[in-house]
């Protein structure tokens, strides 16, 4: 068993563990995981664009999004094109709750956008409580495991992603390529 799927199996079993102990998280999850969902993610770009004072970082947002959806739902899901954790994790799926998704697993869609989007709100605001945004992005990440409709290794690469992209469109915008003050 290789290392990936060690990291996988523990997860989910972890994940399952919660479930038997603390049935209310399947609520919470089912919740939470809604936060990475396109029509919120989109209310919350259109609400940091709409303010002069946060303008720029709903841009980032915007384009950090839409660049990562891009990398992982056109591109890096059909290329992967792994199954999703109902193949192998079917009892534990009814048991949270029945899940649907449809496309592959890997890279982690929700992973991907959620932290491309709140990840610039830690980027450009006070970090006494911008940090919070972070861990939020981690919390959607950590449902999709849960929910089992991804492997933990599908979430790790979906946040890699989003981070690595909200990063480079941050970086991007703050020598001013695009955008001038």
């Amino acid at each position: 068993m290789s290392l990936i799927n060690k990291l996988d199996s523990s997860a989910i079993e972890f994940a399952h563990s919660l479930h038997n102990n603390f049935n209310f998280l399947d609520y919470f999850f089912s919740v939470i995981t809604n936060m990475g969902d396109a029509i919120f993610l989109i209310a919350v770009i259109i609400g940091f664009l709409i303010f002069k004072k946060t303008r720029i970082c709903g841009i980032n947002m915007a384009v950090s999004c839409f660049i990562a959806f891009i990398i992982t739902a056109v591109i890096l899901k059909p290329l992967i094109a792994r199954e999703r954790p109902i193949t192998d994790y079917y009892d534990y799926w009814v048991a949270v709750g029945s899940h649907i998704e449809t496309s592959f697993s890997c890279p982690s869609s929700h992973a991907t956008v959620s932290f491309a989007v709140y990840l610039p709100i830690f980027l450009y605001f006070n970090k006494r409580y911008s940090f919070l945004a972070v861990i939020l992005a981690s919390i959607i990440s950590f449902s999709r495991v849960y929910l089992m409709v991804h492997y933990a290794s599908d979430v790790i690469f979906g946040a890699f992603v989003g981070i690595i992209v909200s990063f480079v469109v941050y970086t991007v915008m703050n020598k001013k390529i695009f955008i001038t003050s």
